[in-house]
């Protein structure tokens, strides 16, 4: 196991090799995951509808576990933050001779304060939050038909056809033609009362997926070195790198980023005065909602110490246009450098309403490579 660590870590595998070895290190589930994970094609990928888009990173390497109608589901830490058929091949129902309907239909995780259609989403029984509230799904979004909610789930808002059903569900009320979640018709308002030393602040709140229980994200931390974090990393504001960089746990003096708190966030809704960041190279494939992932200390009240000490890897560190767009992902605005979103993406969203995406990721490519740093991450730290 060390000496592949080693190996993976000198960039020795090649891609095509740390996928064989993956696979007859995982087995089955190895083929499984790697399946999943490479799910899409880059340069189809749907966020949902302009009316109620998915939120969560999108390709965010890492697993969880949860329990779903009594049945054990491994899934990926990107699950549900785009458009895909994510039950397919993972949850135990997807994987029989005859399958359910619902398990090739598409779907994506809602923010339901920010959810206009005429089906209204539903809310999650897994556990997982957004913004401190149950997150909700959809498939209306996505283009697909729910045939989860009729087949799996009976106690299940949309489920119930009166008001008198619909009042004796706790999470349910009826909004006079169909019943929904109550968070989606009552409390949205009251709600976006948060705690900004937890969710950010109210004009840049985090947009992470949290709540997770069992797993572990990977995120790179530099352009060779892939680290283990907590899977609900960037959801909230937390020191991340406390307890997973390795500088931050050796002994002595720490370098002050390990106590800094941050949390990924929309760069198009985000106004705090310092701009967020767009993601070192290294994580570039990591989207919301098609726009490259972005991070910020400012929003959490904490000061960054971090870009300044790994200099070349964030735009604000460039000063010349000339250096500036040496990087894929920065934009000049004339003045200073900046994450391209935020200089050619997120004015042209605002005023048209149609959700800007950066250019696709390349097809194959990247996604291939994050998914084989997925895998051998999980044979590297002995987690299979």
């Amino acid at each position: 196991m060390q000496s592949l660590a080693i190996l993976f870590g000198l960039g020795l595998l090649t891609t095509q090799s740390a996928a064989m070895s993956v696979t007859a290190f995982l087995g089955s589930n190895g083929t499984q995951l790697q399946a999943n994970c490479a799910k899409k094609n880059p340069n189809s990928v749907s966020y949902g509808k302009d009316k109620c888009r998915c939120i969560g990173i999108d390709n965010l390497k890492g697993y969880y576990a949860s329990q779903e109608n009594y049945n054990h589901v491994q899934r990926t830490a990107e699950t549900g933050a785009s458009c895909a058929a994510w039950d397919k091949g993972m949850h135990p129902e997807c994987r029989g001779a005859v399958k359910p309907g619902w398990c090739n239909q598409e779907w994506c995780y809602v923010d339901p304060c920010s959810c206009d259609l005429d089906v209204l989403p539903k809310q999650t029984v897994v556990g997982i939050t957004y913004q401190g509230m149950p997150a909700y799904w959809s498939y209306n979004t996505c283009g697909s038909t729910d045939f989860y909610s009729q087949g799996m789930s009976p106690d299940a808002c949309v489920n119930q056809k009166d008001k008198g059903a619909c009042s004796k569900q706790s999470k349910c009320a009826w909004d006079g033609k169909q019943c929904g979640g109550k968070e989606v018709l009552e409390t949205c308002k009251a709600l976006a009362k948060k705690d900004e030393a937890v969710y950010g602040q109210e004009d840049c709140r985090c947009v992470g997926l949290g709540s997770k229980d069992v797993g572990k994200a990977f995120m790179h931390i530099n352009e060779k070195d892939l680290v283990s974090y907590n899977i609900n990393v960037g959801s909230t504001c937390q020191a991340w790198e406390s307890d997973s960089h390795p500088d931050c746990l050796k002994d002595g003096d720490k370098p002050s980023w390990c106590s800094a708190k941050w949390c990924f966030v929309d760069p198009c809704k985000c106004k705090t005065a310092t701009p967020p960041k767009a993601v070192m190279p290294a994580n570039r494939y990591m989207r919301f909602q098609g726009k490259t992932a972005y991070w910020t200390y400012a929003t959490c009240g904490s000061e960054d110490t971090w870009s300044s000490t790994h200099k070349g890897m964030y735009c604000a560190e460039r000063k010349t246009e000339a250096k500036c767009v040496e990087l894929s992902k920065c934009a000049w605005n004339g003045k200073s450098c900046l994450g391209k979103a935020l200089v050619e993406v997120c004015a042209k969203q605002e005023e048209t309403g149609v959700l800007g995406m950066e250019t696709p990721l390349q097809s194959g490519t990247v996604g291939l490579q994050t998914c084989t740093a997925l895998l051998l991450a999980l044979m590297a730290f002995g987690i299979a």
